[in-house]
């Protein structure tokens, strides 16, 4: 399906969809230890819709109450696990079977399967759980004499590694691993935070962490809305009007709720509240750097807010991006040149500052937040640009559509030509 939208005024409230960061952790749980939880503000998200369908594929009864559900686990190591586009339920499912002795065919999209796991199968091969490629270019894993020994694990490339052990060694009375070169520390925080809440202690010490399975689990959890959803919302309106966003953590984990402080460094625009924010428009903005080694989500958005800066918005740690969903450091470079952007590439830095605003006719990515940001930068440029697979936006946000038309935009669906 094919969008094409314009934004006469921009006001209004939005409710922030659920963070799919704690959402999955939380079913995923619940459904593998056999704790049952009461999960409120789910936006049933694709991410999330896939932890769902794994929770019911160990046998876990789903409870459906309009935005909220309840996890009843029953659990039995399922024969196979779907895990669709997920890299968090994938690398944290490959923790919650191996802790739980299951042996396990896994398979998923195309897209996940070239994402990277090596250095997390090479610490788990060390706790004797064996891994075999299938066609699928997955993995078959057999954990039925998994160990509680101490591993070490190379934490440089993603979070969810340490994430994925931790969930392991939760099955464990105790258990203790080392971390080196850890990144986006923010989101083990989640983990952690998922895992307290589950009746597991978790402790750093030095290098590493102890988990010890001593408490009292929680019953019900309310989900936070989701920073890196919301970011799209607040770059619009600083360009474009005022407007209110709530179901907001003040406190909260997530690394992409650095995109306020960010915002605010550069232009004071946001108004912060306890569980809600007002953005207010303002044109222009101070340079922004930002460092996108542990907030890679916010990339696509941040860069997309360059389009329009004259001082510029810089990059850092770029590499990271080409091993996200899509490769963002190419996609990102192609979004701002289609707007009329300038750019400056730099071994460790990407440049992007506005030129000559141009306004695409056709713009289309297979990458969820890549296909959200373009439709930010059309709406602020006031182009007329058809938008190409707008079903992508379900991985992450299916209600954004929606969302922007009750701030004022106009959204006309065309069908696709088939092809």
């Amino acid at each position: 399906m094919n969008v094409r939208m314009k934004l006469p005024s921009l006001d209004g409230t939005i409710i922030a969809p659920s963070s799919k960061s704690f959402t999955q952790r939380y079913v995923l749980y619940s459904a593998f230890s056999n704790k049952k939880i009461t999960l409120n503000n789910i936006s049933f998200c694709n991410d999330e819709i896939v932890s769902i369908d794994i929770a019911k594929k160990c046998n876990a009864t789903v409870k459906y109450n309009k935005k909220n559900i309840t996890i009843e686990p029953n659990f039995i190591c399922p024969n196979d696990i779907y895990f669709g586009e997920s890299g968090t339920s994938y690398r944290l499912g490959i923790g919650l079977i191996s802790g739980r002795k299951c042996n396990v065919e896994t398979y998923g999209e195309a897209s996940l399967a070239r994402r990277p796991i090596d250095d997390l199968l090479k610490c788990y091969s060390k706790l004797n759980i064996k891994f075999s490629q299938n066609d699928k270019k997955f993995y078959n894993i057999n954990a039925s004499h998994a160990l509680n020994n101490y591993c070490v694990i190379d934490g440089k490339i993603s979070s969810q590694y340490v994430s994925s052990l931790l969930f392991y060694y939760s099955f464990f009375d105790r258990g203790k691993f080392s971390v080196t070169n850890p990144v986006s520390e923010n989101y083990i925080d989640i983990t952690i935070k998922c895992l307290d809440d589950f009746g597991i202690s978790v402790y750093r010490q030095n290098d590493g962490y102890i988990v010890e399975n001593l408490g009292k689990p929680k019953k019900i959890i309310d989900i936070e809305g989701d920073y890196s959803s919301i970011s799209y919302f607040i770059v619009l309106a600083i360009f474009k009007g005022d407007i209110t966003i709530r179901n907001l953590n003040k406190n909260s984990l997530q690394p992409d709720s650095s995109i306020v402080h960010i915002i605010n460094d550069a232009c004071n625009a946001i108004e912060i509240f306890g569980d809600y924010i007002k953005i207010h428009k303002v044109g222009e903005l101070k340079s922004i750097t930002i460092d996108v080694a542990s907030v890679p989500d916010l990339a696509p958005i941040i860069a997309t807010l360059g389009i329009f800066s004259t001082n510029g918005v810089r990059i850092l740690n770029y590499q990271r991006l080409s091993k996200k969903e899509s490769d963002r450091f190419l996609n990102i470079l192609d979004l701002v040149k289609k707007f009329g952007a300038v750019t400056e590439v730099s071994d460790n830095s990407i440049l992007i500052k506005k030129g000559q605003i141009k306004k695409p006719e056709f713009i289309e990515y297979d990458d969820h937040r890549m296909v959200m940001s373009a439709i930010v930068a059309g709406l602020i440029a006031e182009s007329d640009t058809l938008y190409g697979n707008i079903e992508a936006i379900n991985k992450s946000y299916p209600e954004f559509l929606n969302d922007l038309k009750k701030v004022g935009a106009e959204v006309t669906f065309i069908p696709s030509l088939s092809k």
